[in-house]
């Protein structure tokens, strides 16, 4: 139970604190139940509630009683409450969604509150708050050579591999029997290197189906699309196309219903993403993938996009554990423990962690990592590992993660 600042009577900033539980209860138990699936309206309203916390508390807050037990109670919540607002907005906003929907977050009703929260929470001053106590001991030499070497670990260029065999140069009846049994291994007629798309080659692609875990399945189709048909039928009563479209729904709804699956006991540690979906047909948690006919566009994404992810996702797993960030490390215990269940694992626990939120929580401590999220930042910290090596690199890096900068409102 958090400590109230002065005084413990206060029902007003009580009532804050109860609504924020509630909500937080109330989402976390969405996310668990559907596997993921996100309440945009509800975490706009968390969101806008936290800051609203942070306002009143900042709006009582005296400076001069440094020191004192009150003043500290009162900043730290302050703090805690205003930057745990500006990343889950960030997280909001980095979801993988399709293209057309990208706008919903800014045009939702509860992100106009939001953002005049957010404002009036920097009016006040309240900026000061998201400044990051950088360490200057060697826990900065850490960070920087945990990101030195993952940079080292992909500088060199992997879309440029020679083929080994060429199909149409073996002779007559090995080629036809490479074509036969290996058509999609070793296809005849391949393009030369680079491979990948370059920057500036990015395309859109769409889809009129996408696949989700079965419990996000369930819950669209009965509380979003049949409701939808349901509607339509009712302006057009007797409609024989939308009658069809109900009766397939509800099949497929009593269909994923009776559906049961088991989890793997040894789970294959793919990356999350592609390999996890398309090729396991489970989740990265362990839970069945099933197609559901819902329209998406995204953009297919660059080679210094993949870079960047898989640079990402290195640099988070070497400093998982290490005592750096300590909501990494929980997160880190959490899935190396028996309570993660699905979500975690004993054996190989950082395969596990939320890499996407260990990034956040890394660079709330090290704001000027936020270099490794803008496209032209990361190209030039990968040329400059490529030309000054691996120790003048590590150099560099460190002056870098000592700087500072504020959070900016999307």
């Amino acid at each position: 139970m958090e400590v109230l600042p002065e005084p413990q009577e206060d029902r007003a900033l009580q009532e804050l604190l109860d609504r924020e539980s509630t909500l937080e209860r109330r989402i976390s138990e969405e996310d668990f139940l559907y596997s993921g699936l996100k309440d945009l309206d509800g975490i706009l309203d968390l969101i806008a509630l936290k800051f609203e916390i942070a306002n009143f508390l900042l709006s009582r807050f005296d400076p001069n009683l440094k020191g004192s037990t009150g003043s500290t109670t009162t900043a730290e919540l302050i703090r805690d409450k205003s930057t745990a607002a500006v990343d889950m907005l960030e997280e909001l906003r980095n979801l993988n969604i399709s293209e057309d929907q990208k706008s919903l977050i800014t045009e939702a009703p509860g992100y106009d509150r939001v953002r005049d929260q957010f404002q009036t929470f920097i009016l006040r001053g309240g900026g000061v708050f998201f400044q990051a106590k950088v360490d200057r001991s060697n826990r900065v030499k850490t960070v920087s050579r945990a990101l030195n070497e993952s940079l080292l670990k992909f500088t060199a260029p992997d879309d440029r591999y020679a083929q080994v065999v060429k199909t149409e140069e073996l002779p007559g009846f090995l080629r036809r029997l490479v074509n036969f049994f290996l058509p999609i291994l070793a296809p005849e007629d391949q393009a030369e290197p680079p491979y990948g798309i370059e920057e500036g080659e990015e395309i859109e692609l769409s889809s009129q189906q996408m696949k989700m875990p079965l419990a996000q399945a369930i819950y669209y189709l009965e509380s979003e699309l049949l409701p939808q048909l349901q509607s339509a039928l009712e302006q057009h009563p007797g409609s024989r196309g939308v009658q069809r479209q109900i009766s397939s729904v509800e099949n497929r709804l009593r269909e994923y219903r009776n559906t049961t699956f088991r989890t793997r006991a040894t789970p294959i540690n793919l990356e999350k993403g592609f390999y996890t979906d398309w090729l396991s047909q489970y989740t990265a948690e362990g839970e069945l993938l099933v197609t559901v006919p819902i329209g998406v566009r995204y953009r297919s994404g660059t080679n210094l996009d993949r870079l960047r992810e898989l640079v990402q996702t290195e640099f988070v797993r070497r400093l998982a554990g290490k005592g750096i960030c300590p909501a990494l490390d929980e997160d880190y215990r959490f899935r190396k423990s028996l309570d993660s269940g699905r979500r975690g694992s004993s054996r190989l626990p950082s395969f596990k962690i939320d890499i996407a939120q260990g990034y956040r929580e890394i660079k709330r401590l090290y704001p000027a990592l936020s270099a490794l999220e803008n496209r032209q930042e990361f190209q030039q910290l990968i040329d400059t590992v490529r030309r000054r090596g691996r120790r003048r690199s590590q150099k560099l890096i460190e002056n870098m993660i000592r700087s500072k900068e504020l959070p900016r409102l999307p």
